[in-house]
């Protein structure tokens, strides 16, 4: 039975039998992958990750700009029938009488959300009346210790109600809770209440990049990094400073934009989102790099106190710089970062001033701690180590290769005086700075690992040194004491939780980075919690929650673990600029499987692996044209083997445990475990789309870009394994910058044991301009392929976003692969 034979009599109706569909096609594979490999008792079939991930049903966003609560939390007072604002349908009655107190309505969105407040009045007595609304991202802050409602940052909204219209109040960037009360004597009747969402709102389509694994806590934490960013996202017109986007550090607070958010929120902007965050990036960047002072410095934040530049530390400064080489790093923009050069120069000369007589960076700038900091510090010298290095890698690609060498010969002697003055050798451990040598902090420690400053010989001394320090719900800034500690009493910062997971899957230490990811933001992702918001926090206290209502619930440098799961767990990284150059080394710990998307320059690069209790890997990638990578191959021991199962990848070394393998565009299988379980090369590679002019272009049809309906499905005599199902009528699948300039035709393989239909070809959107259509006929077997093609009129020239999008009745079709002709 074909995937879509048993669900496609009710097409919207498919859940049941995805389970029993995925069922079938997982034996069938487990069968098909056996029959490939050598003959031996001892080799068992491959493990493998499952068809349709369903990633979508985990994308949090909301799905209109209006948006309507979710439940009521309570009620006070004489208030008639208030799920109506709920269900919406009905009216609401809120009722003070004469010389009686405030009557309200406390409203759960369900999730953090952002916008304008409204009300909806259709009936007030008598002529005026003054209705309050109140918000708050936890329910404990919103009242007061005598009961009063309070909103947990900022002022209060007040209507004056004196007619039957709806009522908008001003900007409330981020909430969960909203409290209406009818403050004066009378009765008001409401028919709905919600916000106009003004934060960057995406759903599925607009994810160009996604992650799932075989952990339900990991993949809810993928999205609720994800979500904080698109909260913090401000679009054009919704923020006074400024006239482009912009991301800033908080939704609700403190509403500006800081470099050292950045740091962790323009990663995960671009490996949620793609392209579709370019614009607020950018516009981030530039509003930072317009404020750089004639020293060089670059500001901190912009929009903070104000409008202009707020300086607030020297690592800040650097951070500012380092975010632009990020962007460069994830896009491949060339155009922007050679503009933006000259001013990521006179920073990085800028740094060099603040060097002491012994090389290090002396200030007493306050950083995240709050508190003055003096003398040589750690910190500060790393995050101008940081800096070079990327400013190392930047002008080796679009600078000098003099500025290449003067950058590296800093960086060298920064490093020696680092560990020459910095590191107390009989602990083991970093110091604060020159003059708090029995301080140990945690920035510093994990930022020499993931650095490189630190010696390989002190990493696992450090790295046990603060497991040791752990807390049941995060790893503290700094010891009990001696200490700097910071003067609002917080204990635990997201920043350098997500450097010290870094360093640890640097270390290979995969467990250990999945625990304390676990321990600090899997509170954050527990409904139960009491300060959900499906978004992450910007302090804790040490029993993992956070303690007054001006602090962040939705904050841009919690999103770490979304980084760290495509680029350590997943593990793919960019090596050059766009990607263009890749690395996919999967930190697989205890997990059976994990799969996803990242955006690139010139499309998708997916990254599917599953492992089993016998030692068994299992890794697929697939890389699109104009890309090179290197694959690691996880071993589970020293005397594992590893097979590339497609012909094209070739063996290029062994590093600890991993076998690596070089690749060019297509899609890849790989395999290891112990010697003979492992099958030999069998399998041709795909094709995927070329970036040579006149060349044709091949795209395998599962490994689309967005989609609706649709679903990849693993399926025999499909190139790659995998094909496009589940099509119904009115369903599309997107494919990110396809080359299709001087394309002449379609062909598409194709089959179908239904009804057939009709693919179009569209660009720019699934509503755009149809190029091409073709009728796809019953080849009378889901597994029987015939090529269908189409010619091409009105095709642009260059690359293109492509869609496919399907007509016909009932059952139709399952794509394949589709290839561009080009002559």
């Amino acid at each position: 039975m074909h995937d879509g034979e048993f669900s496609r009599q009710h097409p919207r109706l498919r859940t049941s039998a995805k389970a029993l569909i995925c069922a079938v096609v997982s034996v069938v594979v487990a069968v098909a992958v056996t029959i490939l490999m050598p003959a031996s008792p001892s080799v068992a079939a491959l493990p493998t990750w499952p068809a349709n991930p369903n990633w979508q049903s985990l994308v949090p966003g909301p799905s209109s700009d209006d948006v309507r609560p979710v439940s009521v939390v309570r009620t006070q007072g004489s208030v008639t029938n208030a799920a109506a604002l709920v269900q919406g349908t009905g009216t609401t009655v809120i009722t003070v009488p004469s010389g009686g107190q405030p009557a309200a309505i406390v409203l759960d969105f369900g999730k953090e959300v952002g916008g304008t407040p409204y009300v909806t009045v259709s009936a007030s007595t008598p002529a005026s009346n003054t209705v309050r609304i109140s918000t708050s991202e936890a329910i404990g802050f919103l009242t007061n210790s005598s009961g009063a409602f309070v909103n947990d940052n900022g002022s209060q909204i007040n209507f004056t109600v004196t007619s039957a219209q709806r009522y908008t109040g001003a900007l409330r960037g981020g909430f969960r809770f909203m409290a209406i009360e009818l403050r004066t004597a009378g009765t008001v009747s409401l028919t709905a209440a919600g916000l106009n969402f003004r934060a960057y709102r995406a759903g599925p389509a607009q994810y160009q990049g996604w992650f799932m694994s075989s952990d339900d806590q990991l993949n809810r934490m993928w999205y609720a990094g994800a979500y904080t960013t698109q909260m913090d996202m401000v679009p054009t017109g919704v923020a006074s400073c400024f006239t482009q986007p912009v991301i800033f550090d908080g939704a609700k607070r403190d509403r500006a934009i800081w470099s050292g958010d950045l740091m962790i929120t323009n990663p995960v902007a671009q490996l949620s989102l793609g392209t579709n965050s370019g614009p607020y990036v950018r516009g981030s960047i530039s509003a930072i790099m317009n404020l750089q002072a004639s020293n060089g410095r670059l500001t901190s934040a912009v929009g903070f106190r104000g409008c202009g530049a707020f300086d607030y530390a020297v690592t800040y400064s650097a951070y500012s710089a380092i975010i632009a080489v990020q962007y460069y790093r994830y896009t491949g923009d060339t155009a922007y970062i050679t503009s933006l050069l000259p001013r990521l120069e006179n920073a990085t000369a800028y740094h060099a001033t603040r060097l002491d007589a012994n090389g290090l960076i002396v200030t007493n700038d306050n950083d995240y701690w709050q508190t003055s900091q003096s003398g040589e510090v750690t910190e500060y010298s790393l995050a101008y180590y940081e800096l070079l290095q990327n400013m190392i890698w930047l002008e080796g690609r679009v600078g000098t290769a003099a500025r290449v060498t003067d950058y590296t010969n800093r960086a060298n002697a920064l490093r020696t005086a680092i560990n020459s003055r910095l590191w107390n050798a009989s602990a083991g451990l970093y110091v604060h700075t020159n003059t708090r040598t029995n301080v140990f902090p945690l920035d510093a420690n994990m930022n020499a690992i993931r650095l490189g400053v630190a010696t390989p010989a002190s990493v696992p001394g450090i790295l046990s040194y603060f497991r040791s320090r752990w807390q049941a719900h995060g790893s503290p800034i700094t010891q009990p004491s001696p200490s700097m500690t910071d003067p609002y009493g917080h204990t635990i910062e997201p920043l350098n939780n997500t450097w010290e997971m870094m360093a640890r899957m640097q270390a290979d230490d995969t467990a250990g980075a999945l625990e304390l990811m676990r321990r600090l933001w899997g509170l954050q992702v527990d409904p139960n919690s009491g300060f959900y918001t499906g978004t992450f926090w910007e302090f804790v206290m040490s029993d993992g929650l956070p303690d007054r209502g001006f602090d962040s619930l939705a904050h841009a440098w919690g999103a770490g673990p979304t980084q760290v799961l495509t680029e350590s767990v997943l593990g793919a990284t960019a090596v050059n600029p766009g990607y263009s150059t890749w690395q996919v080394k999967p930190h697989q710990a205890n997990l059976a499987w994990a799969q996803g998307q990242v955006p690139t320059a010139n499309g998708s690069l997916i990254v599917r692996w599953a492992q089993d209790t016998a030692s068994q890997f299992h890794l697929q990638v697939t890389s699109p044209s104009g890309t090179s990578g290197e694959v690691w191959v996880p071993l589970a021991s020293a005397g594992s083997v590893s097979s590339a199962l497609t012909a094209g990848a070739n063996f290029v070394r062994r590093s600890g445990l991993y076998d690596i393998y070089t690749v060019g565009a297509g899609t890849f299988s790989f395999s290891s475990g112990p010697s003979g379980a492992t099958p030999s090369p069998s399998v041709s590679p795909t094709s995927s789309p070329s970036s040579q002019p006149g060349t044709n272009v091949t795209v395998q049809a599962e490994s689309f870009s967005s989609q609706s309906g649709v679903q990849a499905v693993s399926a025999s005599g499909a190139n790659g394994g995998a094909r496009l199902g589940y099509i119904a009528a009115g369903d599309w699948a997107g494919y990110n910058n396809v080359n299709v300039g001087g394309a002449v035709s379609l062909r598409a393989r194709v089959s179908s044991g239904g009804n057939g239909g009709t693919l179009q070809v569209r660009t720019g959107s699934q509503t755009g301009t149809i190029i091409g259509s073709v009728s796809v006929p019953s080849t009378g077997g889901w597994d029987t392929y015939t090529n269908v093609t189409t010619t091409l009129s009105g095709v642009p020239a260059g690359t293109a976003n492509v869609y496919l999008t399907f007509a016909g009745t009932g059952n139709l079709f399952d794509v394949d692969e589709f290839t561009f002709v080009k002559s």
